[in-house]
């Protein structure tokens, strides 16, 4: 074979195995990527759910304070345990949050203040180069 079809096909062969170590590579941070999303959207819906509740204890407490306001007779520690647990509540969707932004990894960019991820070479808002 001629030396140089030779070398040609040599360097196709490193170019191609080149390629393959990238596209394994893409594949596997596209699967942690994929992982983290599911389970930020998991995190999103049980803060989601958090909230729904304490509308609905909101509301209870919102009701005891009008019914007392009308004279009627009013339980103070079914009060006191309706705050304490949207306090409770409360704290669960802080630490959610919490969660939620470990697992995006975000970051600020130093020139727009805007939200990047802790890989991103550079700002999706403004383009500048995050160090």
């Amino acid at each position: 074979m001629d030396e140089r079809v030779r070398e040609l096909l040599e360097r196709v062969r490193a170019t191609a195995v080149t390629v393959g170590e990238a596209a394994e590579a893409t594949a596997r941070y596209a699967g942690k990527c994929a992982g983290q999303m599911v389970d930020v959207a998991k995190l999103n819906m049980k803060i989601f759910d958090l909230r729904t509740d304490i509308n609905a204890l909101l509301r209870q407490a919102g009701q005891a304070v009008y019914d007392a306001h009308r004279g009627a007779d009013t339980d103070d520690e079914a009060l006191t345990q309706l705050l304490a647990q949207i306090d409770g509540k409360y704290a669960e969707i802080d630490e959610l949050k919490e969660r939620v932004s470990v697992l995006r990894a975000m970051r600020e960019c130093p020139h727009c203040g805007a939200s990047c991820g802790r890989e991103d070479k550079f700002c999706k808002h403004c383009g500048g180069v995050l160090n």
